[in-house]
């Protein structure tokens, strides 16, 4: 072999090692940005849950996309940041009233397990779970509500993660 081949081989040989040491780096880099992105997803979904039980009407809106749409069971559809905002204040609303009629509402908390995220490419990914609401009762019981699961459709804008279609789906008609 002459030297000429040698180098060429040579020459090859240290172009393919580089390229397989970027080509392993943009796959730790890939790797490395999927575990945030689930890991920011699944702080979306606790926020998420967090405002609905402490009535926070602007944290709860803001875990949706501006152009988000929340599809609850019954055919109830609510299309818009300021819309799903609403279902919170509204809860507000209907808990003062309660407390003034001199009927309480009691506290509801909200569950969600079984968590499952798909993503579909960089910016977009679809998370399943289940959905159980409980409340407190008599003799340190609780009774479920609810029991379900939700279907999202995540878009991911200006590096953050927010929920763009949400369906609830109830295991019981």
């Amino acid at each position: 072999m002459g030297t000429r081949t040698s180098a060429v081989i040579y020459a090859a040989a240290v172009a393919a090692a580089a390229f397989a040491d970027a080509s392993t780096a943009a796959a730790a880099d890939a790797a490395t940005q999927e575990l945030l992105d689930r890991a920011e997803i699944q702080e979306l979904v606790t926020r998420y849950v967090t405002a609905l039980d402490t009535r926070d009407a602007d944290l709860y809106a803001g875990v949706f996309a501006e152009d988000a749409v929340y599809e609850l069971p019954g055919n109830v559809v609510h299309r818009g940041r300021a819309a799903i905002r609403k279902i919170v204040t509204d809860l507000q609303e209907s808990r003062v009233r309660n407390d003034a009629a001199g009927k309480p509402s009691p506290s509801l908390y909200h569950a969600m397990f079984n968590h499952s995220i798909d993503f579909v490419d960089a910016t977009h990914a679809r998370h399943q779970c289940y959905a159980q609401t409980v409340r407190a009762a008599d003799g340190g019981q609780f009774i479920v509500g609810f029991m379900g699961r939700y279907e999202d459709e995540l878009v991911k804008r200006d590096g953050r993660w927010y929920i763009q279609s949400r369906k609830l789906v109830s295991f019981v008609q």
